[in-house]
């Protein structure tokens, strides 16, 4: 823990000193078009899903697409994507890893897990199993952001840090993916895995490269 917290401890402060030193008008960038995202893939039917104002404004994110994709026999699959397009004025990307406790989810342990995406590409995801009194999820996330999947938050800092400095953007997206389980939970961790090889490569075409 204390190593942990020694390498979060000099990535903020090499973030800061990088943010100061860079301009701060950032590059363009085209908007995200996260309602391109297919509304029906594999069998599976999306209905869009309101988040309450408030919580979008706590959240800082500049756009987001909350869905919930269902199967005929009724089996369902929680999407969600936040687009943030600037980190640099304290609007950053909000782990899960976070936000989950605060909403009264415990983590009842978490590893990570490689998807398919494309035939050559298998990037990985954060894997939580979570619960609320009676209730037990799949949690899956990850960053996204030009052309890059990333599930380690250094990492994910480290790219934010080398594109500021790059392409003079920081704009980057959170993808989650929820899965309710219902007895099985290998069976509901397959259904996470292979949902997120199916939304990321459409997420690549929709969030600005």
């Amino acid at each position: 823990m204390k190593g942990y917290r020694w390498w979060l401890a000099i990535i903020v402060l090499l973030a800061a000193a990088f943010e100061s030193a860079l301009p701060r008008a950032e590059a363009p960038t085209p908007p995200a078009r996260l309602q391109n995202l297919p509304e029906s893939i594999a069998g599976w039917t999306a209905e869009d899903v309101p988040i309450e104002p408030r919580l979008v404004v706590a959240s800082r994110v500049d756009s987001y697409l909350n869905r919930v994709y269902r199967r005929e026999s009724g089996e369902g699959i929680g999407l969600y994507v936040g687009y943030y397009k600037s980190q640099r004025a304290g609007d950053s990307v909000h782990s899960p890893k976070n936000c989950l406790p605060g909403a009264g989810w415990q983590a009842v342990r978490s590893s990570r897990i490689a998807f398919t995406m494309g035939q050559s590409f298998s990037p990985e995801a954060n894997l939580y199993i979570v619960e609320n009194e009676q209730q037990r999820y799949v949690v899956l996330y990850w960053y996204q952001s030009h052309g890059h999947v990333i599930a380690s938050e250094f990492r994910a800092k480290y790219q934010t840090m080398h594109d500021a400095l790059v392409l003079h953007r920081t704009d980057s997206a959170l993808v989650r993916i929820t899965v309710p389980v219902a007895g099985d939970e290998a069976r509901a961790i397959q259904s996470a895995v292979a949902f997120a090889g199916l939304i990321a490569p459409r997420l690549d075409e929709a969030i600005p490269r």
